[in-house]
Formats: structure tokens, C-alpha cells, sequence
């Protein structure tokens, strides 16, 4: 099935079959493959479509017995999520030449017109009340809503509020109601809940495609004047050999500004596993700012932690990936 990304860039993928390549020769045809969108006049050049070339078969004694035919050749056409069908489904085009080696007239030559469906939408994404306002000894309810806008055989797989500094979020129901599109569900904030910017993050699955929607919203209480802290980290390389290093470096924010000589906790994460490993302590310097090299053993994900005080609240920071080869 091909459908237009709700964001950025993708590939349509298309297989084709070339009936005697070769033509009884050594020599691999040049493949060439084109398509038109929606509402564009083949009479007219088309876009370059990615298209995988055969190779030239080795001379050999006796002569190499070229592949079966037909031969399978593989391509890519891109698309983008400005790409946007008039209806909820638009026609394409393809069209794939052949050309013998030395040759400049093709010799084979099809053209198929295939359907691309309109991108996944999450439309009305709403957190109720936004500002969320904690209060002690008092639960809030935050209630979210959206709608689905299905092009195909779109699923919701994972709807989520989630802290953006802390491990801290609450998973909602996957559910649509009866008219397979909106959405309602809500969740109860008590004064425990962690404070500062939260996202509603809502996974669509689509054939084997994944997509995720947030809605970003502030967490609040009501009586403390503690502020909040955030850490920001690198980590550079993100591929490196056994036995090599790799330089964790970023900055510890209390408020807007740099935490002062803020001690940290290293954690690292092996990937595939579900436990986090304490490796050591990092400090900041006056202005907030870290460095710490380490030589990872396995590939994994490492992040830190600011613990709370009575005048600040704790975070972690973002988890960084690196891949030991």
C-alpha cells in the first residue's frame, strides 16, 4: 500500500521484472524508471525514480548462462508530505525502460499507473486544562481528545502523557469510539505527578509504517516556589570500536540558567535490556556545563541524573545511543 508521510520524506518501494536482460550478452541493460503525480501529463518529463542496475555477467570459458528470466530489479520513488492528492486517493504513474548496453533506443518499455492514498492525520489533539494545576491531597483530571483522519487501514497502537524531564507518564486507552475516528479518554494527576513541560504523544501504525503525534502541555502546583531543572546531552562519537571512547558533554539548566557545580549520576542502559546500571558521577562547572569520556563496552543508550533538592526538582536528562562496532 502507498500512502503520502504525514511529515517529512519517504519511499514508495516497487519490484519489476525484466524478461531477457541480458539480450544473450554479458552486458547488464541501463534501467531507467520514471513516474508522474497525481493530475501531471505523461507527454511531459517525469521525476527520476531510484531503480537497483544489473551487473555485467564475468567473461568466462565457457560462456556464463545468464539469470532465469524474468529477473527481478527493485526500486524507490520518493514522496513527501507535501505530496497531496486532490481525493482521498490519487493515481500515479510508472513508467520503466530498458535500453541494451551500447544501445539508445529502448527495447522493452512499460508503464502501470498504481493508487497513493492521502497521509495519516491526527486533527483536534487537545490536554484539558492546559495549564495542569496540581493541588495537595487533590486529584485533577486531564482529559484528552482527538480525531483520527483514516486514509487506509490506519491503527492507534499507543496514546501516552508523558514528562518531558522525567520518567513519568500516564498510558490512556487505544480505543476509538464507535465512528472509528475520535477519541476521548483522561487521566488523574494527584500532587506527586512531575511539574514542568509535558507532551500528549499519540502512535499510529499504518501497514509497516509507525508515526507519532504530540500536543505539548505545562504541568503546575500550587504552593511551591521550587524550580525546575533540565539537562542536555551529547554524545559524540555515536559509533565507535571496542575499546574506544566516546565524550557525554551538554549543560545542567536550574531554571534558564546553568546549575553550578551540580553533581550528577551516570546511568547506562545495554541495549535489549530493560535495566539501568549506575557508572559514576559527573559534575558541572560554574556555568552548568559537563564532560565526561567514557569507553563503552557495549552498544547502548546512557543518560544522567540531577537529583532534587528542597529547592529544586530533580530531572533526567535524554537518552543518548552508542553503538560499539
Amino acid at each position: 500500500m502507498a500512502f503520502i508521510p504525514p511529515t517529512g520524506s519517504d519511499t514508495i518501494p516497487f519490484v519489476i521484472k525484466v524478461n531477457n536482460p541480458y539480450g544473450g550478452t554479458t552486458k547488464a541493460p541501463t534501467i531507467k524508471a520514471e513516474f508522474w503525480k497525481e493530475g501531471e501529463q505523461t507527454s511531459s518529463a517525469g521525476h527520476a525514480a531510484t531503480v537497483t542496475q544489473l551487473t555485467d555477467l564475468a567473461n568466462s570459458t565457457p560462456a556464463p548462462t545468464p539469470p532465469a528470466s524474468p529477473v527481478e530489479v527493485k526500486g524507490t520513488i520518493p514522496v513527501s508530505s507535501s505530496d497531496k492528492p486532490t481525493t482521498a486517493s490519487g493515481k500515479w504513474t510508472l513508467k520503466v525502460t530498458v535500453t541494451p548496453d551500447g544501445a539508445t533506443t529502448p527495447v522493452d518499455s512499460k508503464e502501470t499507473t498504481f493508487e497513493v492514498k492521502a497521509a495519516t492525520r491526527v486533527n483536534g489533539a487537545s490536554v484539558s486544562p492546559n495549564p495542569v494545576t496540581l493541588k495537595s491531597n487533590k486529584e485533577v483530571d486531564v482529559f484528552v481528545a482527538f480525531e483520527l483522519e483514516k486514509s487506509g487501514d490506519e491503527k492507534v497502537t499507543d496514546v501516552r502523557l508523558e514528562s518531558k524531564s522525567y520518567d513519568d507518564y500516564f498510558s490512556l486507552s487505544t480505543s476509538l469510539e464507535t465512528d472509528g475516528k475520535s477519541y476521548h479518554d483522561s487521566a488523574a494527576f494527584d500532587y506527586s505527578t512531575s511539574t514542568g513541560s509535558w507532551q500528549l504523544k499519540i502512535t499510529v501504525t499504518r501497514g509497516s509504517k509507525t508515526y507519532s503525534f504530540v500536543k505539548g502541555f505545562e504541568v503546575r502546583k500550587t504552593g511551591s516556589s521550587k524550580a525546575a531543572s533540565k539537562i542536555k546531552m551529547t554524545a559524540s562519537p555515536t559509533k565507535v570500536k571496542k575499546g574506544k571512547t566516546t565524550k557525554l558533554s551538554g549543560k545542567v539548566y536550574r531554571g534558564s540558567t546553568g546549575w553550578n557545580k551540580k553533581i550528577m549520576k551516570l546511568y547506562f542502559k545495554k541495549k535489549g535490556s530493560s535495566k539501568w546500571s549506575f557508572v559514576g558521577y559527573v559534575g558541572s562547572n560554574s556555568s552548568g556545563k559537563f564532560s565526561k569520556t567514557v569507553k563503552p563496552k557495549y552498544t547502548g543508550y546512557w543518560r544522567l541524573a540531577a537529583t532534587g533538592t528542597s529547592s529544586t526538582y530533580g530531572s533526567y536528562s535524554n537518552y543518548k545511543l552508542v553503538t560499539v562496532k
